[in-house]
């Protein structure tokens, strides 16, 4: 694995300008730990995003009421907070992120800690057993003065403590031919110190504050290739800066891509990063069913991927209103007021896309999975419906209620679900920042002092963790959180849909 070591860069000194291109969540927390770090002072930070407002929009305070692009996957309704990880060193970072939380740190009313259960059949069972190790091995030191639960994990030896710890009836059953068992889980916990957050309102909070400095100038742009620069060995190029679709360009010290699942149309990351579709639904809500639903765990199942977060009662929350996805037509919608999140962290789904990106000495076509504008396969909806038919009673009519919406959401997939930050190994200058697997989000308020420490060369197990691998990975598994068998191509679900559906007509 290639790291730049304090051996070779004996001393690190701060770039005088800094381009970040993207604005998710390693954008965000790489700008706000720069704008709080004395050592980055003078230094000038630029983001660029096709989506983001220009400079100029913010002397009107239009960025009050700018809308965070639904490109980034982390602007949604919610997201789960929590240290439950099967490897220690998440464990703790997530722990950290967490206290950071709980102050606050990314607005009033959006952390909620309502819980999580965590489940199992027999595959994902490893994974469950090691990160309840984890939170017990780590709740004494971490939470002696939490005001919480007095018991912060308790264990659920078989499918009737997790009914009743979801408060379901003991007959809870499966509709539509699925197993109750499938979908519920055989064993597991509940981590009363978890719980989710309002993922837009986080967001929207931290880029105000950013959009807002004095220190940022923003550029409403998208790249389409890096500028290179000869350097001092003939067998190495610099990055200097990007080059845009209108074909202005922009020059900066230090350009970190950040990008997400987007990144490798802009880099050659084959087996090292790619975009996966992974699949959301909403199910609407009257405010008595929010009232009522709003006291209940997060569930995840790790054999399937499905989970579920309860709403936010909070009507000005997006967790209210998921303003992203396309609302499909219903019967007595003003009585909806609320929504019931249900989605799937999976292997998902891949969308190879060709693209042509430009090297120092030519342009090489490559075919990497890119973020796709496809609806919601039909499979992956009966699979969130079957496992809302095992949540509700059958005689609920939440567990046969259409799904307002579906979208999907894009994660920038690594073969170990482990970062990617780090300096690329063949051009100086160029930093990458991105690989989040699906579980980036809730690192927000912390992860950009880690990311800063790589970039000083003094990163550590971080450095290790998130390097650049020499090797380009043709297996990935991922870090064992992942449900569902395997990794499919969206067009060719997508295809088999479409001839179900003739055949069904015939």
């Amino acid at each position: 694995m290639y790291y730049p070591s304090n051996a070779s860069h004996p001393q690190y000194v701060p770039p005088s300008s800094i381009l970040i291109v993207g604005a998710g969540v390693f954008c965000l927390s790489t700008a706000l730990a720069i704008l709080s770090s004395p050592q980055y002072a003078e230094t000038h930070l630029t983001i660029v995003d096709p989506d983001i407002p220009d400079f100029e929009q913010l002397a009107d305070n239009s960025v009050l009421q700018y809308i965070p692009s639904a490109h980034t996957a982390s602007i949604d309704s919610s997201r789960i907070i929590r240290p439950d990880y099967a490897n220690p060193a998440y464990s703790r970072l997530a722990t950290e992120a967490q206290e950071a939380w709980r102050s606050g740190c990314c607005g009033d009313d959006v952390y909620h800690e309502c819980g999580l259960v965590v489940v199992a059949g027999k595959k994902g069972s490893e994974y469950v057993e090691a990160a309840c190790r984890n939170v017990e091995s780590g709740w004494e030191k971490t939470y002696e003065n939490y005001a919480g639960a007095s018991t912060k994990v308790e264990r659920l030896n078989n499918p009737e403590d997790i009914k009743a710890i979801l408060g379901l009836p003991s007959n809870a059953s499966a509709r539509l031919g699925y197993s109750a068992s499938e979908h519920l889980g055989q064993t597991g916990y509940i981590n009363h110190a978890s719980g989710w957050a309002n993922a837009e309102g986080a967001m929207r909070t931290i880029m105000r504050h950013i959009f807002l400095h004095p220190r940022i100038i923003l550029r409403r742009a998208k790249v389409d290739r890096f500028l290179f620069s000869n350097t001092s060995s003939a067998s190495k190029f610099s990055v200097s800066g990007v080059h845009f679709t209108d074909s202005s360009t922009l020059t900066a010290n230090l350009t970190i891509l950040a990008t997400g699942a987007w990144a490798p149309s802009l880099v050659d990351l084959t087996g090292r990063v790619r975009a996966t579709a992974q699949c959301i639904a909403y199910l609407p809500l009257t405010r008595q069913e929010a009232a009522s639903l709003s006291k209940m765990p997060v569930l995840l199942n790790l054999s399937t991927g499905n989970f579920v977060i309860p709403p936010a009662l909070n009507a000005s929350s997006p967790s209210a209103t998921p303003t992203l996805c396309s609302s499909t037509s219903m019967h007595d919608e003003e009585a909806y007021t609320h929504h019931l999140k249900i989605a799937c962290h999976s292997h998902g789904y891949l969308s190879p896309g060709s693209v042509t990106i430009t090297t120092p000495s030519s342009t090489v076509n490559l075919n990497p999975s890119l973020p796709t504008s496809s609806p919601v396969p039909p499979p992956a909806i009966n699979s969130l419906r079957a496992f809302l038919s095992c949540i509700f009673d059958a005689s609920s009519p939440l567990a046969s209620r259409p799904f307002s919406s579906s979208r999907l959401c894009h994660y920038a997939d690594t073969p170990t679900g482990d970062f990617l930050v780090t300096y690329h190994p063949e051009y100086e200058n160029l930093f990458l920042c991105t690989g989040g697997s699906g579980h980036g989000f809730k690192f927000l308020p912390v992860l950009g002092r880690k990311v800063l420490k790589i970039m000083e060369r003094r990163g550590g197990e971080w450095a290790r963790l998130w390097g650049w691998r020499d090797e380009q990975m043709i297996e990935w598994k991922g870090d064992g959180s992942r449900g569902g068998e395997k990794v499919e191509l969206m067009e060719k679900v997508m295809n088999e849909g479409r001839e179900t559906d003739k055949r069904s007509k015939l």
